[in-house]
């Protein structure tokens, strides 16, 4: 069908560009980390609130790789995203009872970065054969 094939392609584009913008985010956030801890205390408010703005949207992007029949490693790689946003809220309000869990914060952050590479990477791949969105 013509209407579900036009309504798949726009789930695809919404996914791609809500994965550019979470790595975008999450580069901004780091960033705001830096200033927290290199230029002046006061940042870490922006570094503790920003991430309300985009922490959903990995679950976004789950709901959309559903609906674009992308590859289920695509949703799970969306999955894993909102799991480890969800790590690093816990690692940020909890760390001041556990203290250990400041220091998972930052791998954890490691982590985020390499998932959201991950889906990134077949997003732009020029081959058409092996890039995730140009199947169907």
């Amino acid at each position: 069908m013509m209407v579900d094939k036009t309504y798949t392609r726009m789930a695809r584009v919404c996914f791609m560009a809500l994965a550019w913008l979470f790595n975008i985010s999450f580069i901004i956030q780091v960033f705001f980390a830096g200033l927290a801890l290199f230029v002046s205390p006061d940042n870490w408010l922006v570094h503790a609130t920003f991430p309300r703005y985009f922490s959903l949207l990995p679950l976004i992007m789950a709901v959309l790789a559903w609906t674009a029949r992308l590859p289920g490693k695509m949703i799970r790689r969306s999955l894993g995203l909102l799991g480890m946003t969800i790590g690093m809220f816990l690692t940020a309000v909890l760390s001041s009872r556990i203290g250990v869990l400041s220091a998972l914060h930052p791998v954890i952050a490691i982590m985020l970065f390499w998932s959201s590479i991950a889906i990134l990477r077949p997003l732009r791949d020029p081959n058409p054969k092996n890039a995730s969105l140009n199947h169907g």
